[in-house]
């Protein structure tokens, strides 16, 4: 949800709670759940009160009204940690692996010099 607000955020695009739930990219959360993390990750769109207003799930159908959605700073702040996370483990992969081959290497050219 929150790389899906982001991206819609860049592309300067709005949509509704109902409108998300239609994407693939969120799985098909049904609109109950997806209101419920929109609530926790998001700040108000327009005036005080309307992140409520449009993440209420009832018959009066406001969360299929569409706005500019962005992240609280919690989520975003979550979020940049996550993928520093993920870019630290990558680059010790990376690491790890560059060693390995160099310990190959270090062996295999002394395999050579004393033969």
């Amino acid at each position: 949800m929150v790389e899906y607000v982001l991206d819609k955020a860049s592309k300067n695009e709005e949509f509704s709670v109902q409108t998300a739930t239609k994407s693939k990219e969120l799985n098909g959360l049904n609109r109950h759940k997806l209101a419920r993390i929109m609530r926790d990750i998001c700040l108000d769109p327009e005036d005080d009160g309307s992140l409520a207003r449009y993440t209420t799930v009832d018959n009066n159908h406001t969360d299929n009204i569409s706005c500019h959605w962005q992240l609280n700073a919690n989520a975003y702040f979550s979020y940049l940690s996550y993928k520093s996370v993920q870019t630290a483990k990558r680059a010790l992969w990376i690491s790890s692996a560059a060693l390995a081959f160099t310990i190959m290497g270090l062996i295999f050219s002394g395999m050579d010099v004393f033969s």
